[in-house]
């Protein structure tokens, strides 16, 4: 006959084990990626006796860890996607704000200063409206000025992010690498009991690390894991594990980049992460903060470009031609700052980039290599050669890019081989980017050039405009003398006299010298003629349309506009910028403005969409996961009272056997 006290006390290993496994389950019930427990019991193999099998009682094969490697793996994945998503959103969305909020946005302070362009129109000589309008202009620098600060500080806060958690990831693989090593010791050759609670906390610690960053897990069959980041770079191998740091890269501008140091082996691999919230924060940069102070800078840099070039051409009240409105692009110390140089460079040259036609400018950065021979310059946004630069090693050279609007000069030193620099024409002008003009009376809101005639013409030719391309740069000689801003009062040189030989011929004399003409020119009566161009005049700097129907012996003056203070016809010019196509020739400065507001707007609210779409998802693949593997208190607290009968029975089991062993010995 079976042992009754064996089977009895198999029963006890059996239930007490239960009891512990299922207590285990509910203490643990709120641990972080905790799996719950079961016991696997078998039954002893029962023995032959008189032809028949008598079972020998129950034992316990293991415990169990309820789980599934497929949900685990894609838990992990989803919460990686969310992550990335949600620390882009969190940042898009400040950018979003600060570039579309009324408080902070360009538009406008860009609409007020072109709204008292067309006050001046209206009223050029009024000092009230100059004032406004000087007003203006430095509330719209400051406000370029001010949302560049802005987005700086996000920037920072951006890096001090990185520093952060790539802090953070070191020390959860080096805490990986912990758990490995005793993974390593609780396991033997992959076979027997399982160390479910150190399984459990290296599969959270999995977890843990994908919030932070996109990993790859390969298992080995001593239950340990090697992690890798990027394309491939380790992070975690057995026992070891290696460091990630945010650190000063080789772009320069206050870009941190990622770095992995495995022995003394330290690489960059910003460009190879992706996943987690490192990974979203290494996208908002490139997506949308870099392009940002790309466009900002490049849009401040437009305006103030293009309303310099039409300010000089005018005249203001003292007499004088109009100096630079805004700050000179091209200033000495700003050329120098639009060239990064990359820390590992072994050679010493120094450049500069100086911008020659705004309205080319892409709002992009450059990475330009030197191979030995040539300077290699690759366009970031999309990287294609834009230029292959062949320097002679005699600085100080220039090399004119009419196709990207700028010119590239070697100031000094010599290049080495592999020397790397990061060329960015407009990143930063938005923050230097003021007002020059002072003084009321030195906005130059007339023309220069004014047109005469006298009262004893009888022809019907009229002056449709006077044009001003150049006052202080001809291509021969100097068309207007004197210094600006400082008597004598400026002239032309010379003022001309235009007298009609013919409805048809005209004479064009020197006013200065009436001698004989300097040069004749015919005249199409009834459509615009430029009189000195059709004259062959090509460099004075001005011309002026004429059209009707001018009969032999009608004069026009052209001469100096002194005292034009009612004169209001720069001024138009410089309210036609409002709207004129002067950035890459396609859109003005409200369409660009708008164009960047929309695109962030777009990148954000996909952001927003995708982040709602991962959280969606990894909390379904979480639900599944809890549904095989988390402590249900119900099923526990039914399995603690069937464990509990259970060990009370086979306790009564034990306690027949010995009644019926003493009945025995009684009866012996």
């Amino acid at each position: 006959m079976a042992d009754i006290t064996q089977i009895g006390l198999s029963g006890l290993m059996v239930s007490k084990s239960a009891l512990s496994t299922t207590s285990h389950n509910i203490v643990n019930v709120g641990t972080d990626g905790y799996s719950r427990q079961r016991v696997d019991i078998s039954a002893i193999d029962p023995i032959k006796l008189g032809g028949k099998y008598i079972g020998q009682g129950a034992i316990v094969n293991g415990i169990s860890r309820i789980t599934n490697t497929f949900l685990t793996d894609q838990l992990r994945r989803d919460t990686q996607n969310f992550n990335s998503y949600d620390s882009y959103f969190d940042f898009a969305g400040r950018v979003d704000s600060l570039l579309g909020d009324q408080s902070t946005a360009i538009t406008p302070t860009l609409q007020g200063f072109f709204n008292s362009v067309q006050d001046l129109n209206n009223d050029p000589a009024s000092i009230p409206i100059r004032q406004v309008m000087l007003s203006e202009a430095n509330a719209l620098t400051n406000r370029f000025n001010t949302v560049y600060e802005q987005l700086y500080q996000q920037n920072q806060a951006l890096n001090t992010a990185m520093q952060t958690i790539t802090s953070e990831i070191t020390e959860r693989a080096s805490e990986l690498a912990s758990l490995n090593l005793a993974l390593k010791v609780a396991t033997t050759n992959g076979v027997g009991a399982q160390p479910n609670d150190l399984l459990d906390q290296r599969d959270q610690a999995l977890k843990d690390l994908s919030t932070l960053v996109g990993i790859s897990v390969s298992y080995n069959p001593d239950n340990t894991v090697d992690v890798s980041v990027g394309t491939g770079q380790p992070l975690v191998l057995g026992g070891d594990s290696f460091q990630l740091t945010a650190d000063d890269n080789v772009t320069g501008y206050n870009h941190l980049g990622v770095k992995l140091t495995t022995a003394n082996l330290t690489t960059d691999i910003s460009s190879q992460i992706s996943g987690g919230r490192l990974g979203g924060l290494l996208k908002v940069r490139d997506e949308l903060i870099d392009p940002v102070f790309n466009e900002l800078g490049r849009l401040s840099m437009v305006i103030s470009d293009t309303v310099n070039k039409q300010h000089k051409l005018g005249m203001d009240l003292n007499s004088n031609l109009g100096n630079n409105f805004f700050t000179n692009i091209n200033e000495p110390w700003m050329t120098s700052s639009r060239v990064a140089t990359g820390v590992k460079n072994t050679g010493n040259a120094g450049f500069s980039v100086t911008i020659d036609d705004s309205t080319k400018i892409k709002a992009t950065d450059y990475t330009m290599r030197f191979d030995g021979t040539n300077l290699n310059l690759v366009d970031n946004a999309t990287g294609q050669l834009a230029a292959s630069l062949t320097p002679t090693g005699v600085p100080p050279e220039s090399f004119a890019l009419a196709g990207e609007g700028f010119t590239i000069t070697i100031e000094s030193g010599t290049l080495q081989d592999g020397d790397m620099f990061t060329v960015a024409p407009t990143r930063t002008y938005a923050s230097q980017v003021g007002v020059k003009v002072n003084n009321v009376e030195q906005i130059a809101a007339a023309s220069p050039v004014r047109t005469t005639w006298p009262a004893a013409n009888t022809g019907r030719g009229y002056v449709e405009k006077v044009i001003v391309t150049e006052t202080d740069d001809p291509v021969t000689g100097t068309a207007f003398v004197g210094a600006r801003g400082v008597p004598p009062t400026l002239a032309l040189q010379p003022p001309y006299q235009i007298v009609f030989t013919s409805g048809a011929t005209y004479d064009v004399y020197d006013a200065t010298n009436m001698a004989a003409p300097i040069a004749s020119g015919t005249f199409v009566p009834n459509q615009s003629n430029l009189l000195l161009d059709g004259a062959g005049i090509v460099d004075s700097g001005y011309d002026v349309s004429y059209n009707g129907v001018p009969v032999t012996g009608d004069i026009l003056n052209i001469e100096y506009n002194a005292g034009g203070i009612t004169d209001n016809r720069n001024s138009a010019l410089l309210g036609a910028l409002r709207t004129s196509k002067t950035v890459l020739g396609t859109s003005s400065y409200q369409e660009t403005y708008a164009k960047l507001v929309s695109g962030v707007g777009t990148r954000t609210r996909d952001a927003g969409i995708g982040q709602e779409a991962s959280q969606s998802i990894m909390r379904q693949t979480q639900a599944q996961r809890d549904a095989v593997s988390a402590v249900n208190m119900d099923e526990e607290a039914a399995d603690l009272i069937k464990f509990q009968q259970q060990y009370m029975a086979t306790s009564k089991i034990i306690q027949v056997s010995q009644q019926l062993f003493d009945a025995i010995l009684g009866v012996v």
